[in-house]
């Protein structure tokens, strides 16, 4: 990996590829703690990886771990954007009235359709906590939350035809218990 830091901080944009695909999931849960108010969620994995980019340019071997560093970075670049965002200047836009919105108000999904949605993912949720494995509910999550394989196979220490075939079992159980 120190290969790779040091082939970045040269703008070799293979090694920084590289690292960026290794912590883009550490990046995105980050991401997912905050908020932004009138942003979104895409807001905050950008100023994520804007952290990310700094600790790659500015990592000092001597002065520690490049994870740990990254963590710093990342999650301090993600909180000063929330703390800006959040600032006395950006306070009259706070509970401003968004015309599209007002002339559109539902989005075309009407409450019972809201409510529809929000039992199915109560259903899943409950089948995933009672009909699948730790493995499978773990694998099942972090796909869905778009960790790659390799991603999941780094975060859970398995193979990939152990992440593959808890993958292939938990699609089959929520098809069979959503059925």
């Amino acid at each position: 990996m120190e290969n790779y830091i040091k082939q970045a901080k040269q703008g070799d944009e293979r090694a920084i590829e590289k690292i960026v695909s290794q912590y883009k999931g550490l990046v995105r849960s980050y991401a997912n703690k905050f908020f932004l108010v009138g942003g979104d969620k895409d807001d905050l994995l950008q100023e994520g990886m804007i952290g990310l980019f700094c600790a790659i340019t500015n990592y000092d071997e001597s002065k520690g771990s490049f994870p740990s560093f990254v963590q710093l970075c990342v999650s301090r670049q993600i909180y000063d954007a929330v703390r800006a965002d959040a600032g006395v200047k950006n306070k009259p836009l706070l509970n401003h009235a968004d015309i599209e919105e007002a002339l559109n108000l539902t989005d075309g999904v009407t409450p019972l359709e809201s409510l529809i949605e929000k039992e199915y993912f109560a259903k899943i949720y409950n089948i995933m906590e009672t009909k699948l494995s730790p493995l499978e509910k773990s694998v099942i999550t972090l796909f869905a939350n778009g960790f790659s394989y390799e991603d999941i196979m780094t975060k859970t220490d398995k193979s990939y035809k152990a992440i593959d075939g808890a993958m292939q079992r938990a699609r089959k159980k929520l098809q069979t218990y959503m059925d």
